[in-house]
């Protein structure tokens, strides 16, 4: 009997407490005037290669490329809402070599649309050299980037010391995309 009574005690006292509660009315207006911006980031490539593989069929190779097709500027959400592109390019370099990444944005006709070059330092000493490069599209870069349908990544070996199959040091280059969106 005193649980019942306990229960029922309780049971009225949050009845209570809900019926004399303080509410704000909500405005559903403000919704109108809600803007969203998120930022999304993507990795874009990842590289590692030692000296060695720079000395193919006893002749160095200075120039390794590759490409990516990017399909997320080919939609009308993104062409719509996109404010800015952040490109974050990481390389470690310990050959004593120096070198450059290109990278190049092209049409589906591989028309250049834009192109920038990250520079590397040679280690003399094959301690790693780190060199770290932010290219941010905005504006009119901006609109010309999103025509883009492939991304070409060309690393060039600068000159210096000859190369062969027993020369010391790495090189590793990773990326990524920021993409900040405004959506109202």
């Amino acid at each position: 009997m005193i649980k019942n009574k306990i229960v029922i005690t309780t049971f009225l006292g949050v009845l209570l407490l809900n019926y004399f509660s303080c509410t704000k009315p909500v405005d559903f207006n403000q919704a109108n005037t809600l803007v969203l911006e998120p930022v999304v980031e993507s990795s874009l490539i990842f590289y590692e290669a030692s000296a060695k593989d720079f000395f193919l069929g006893g002749s160095e190779e200075s120039v390794a490329e590759d490409f990516i097709e990017i399909d997320f500027f080919n939609n009308s959400f993104v062409q719509d809402n996109l404010v800015k592109a952040e490109f974050v390019f990481n390389i470690e370099n310990s050959i004593n070599r120096g070198y450059q990444l290109h990278i190049s944005f092209l049409d589906n006709a591989n028309q250049l649309l834009e192109r920038f070059t990250v520079n590397t330092s040679a280690s003399a000493n094959n301690n790693i050299i780190k060199t770290t490069h932010t290219e941010v599209f905005e504006g009119e870069t901006l609109q010309r980037i999103k025509r883009s349908r492939i991304l070409v990544f060309t690393l060039v070996m600068l000159p210096g010391e000859a190369i062969n199959a027993d020369t010391p040091g790495e090189i590793s280059v990773q990326s990524k995309g920021i993409f900040s969106l405004n959506i109202n």
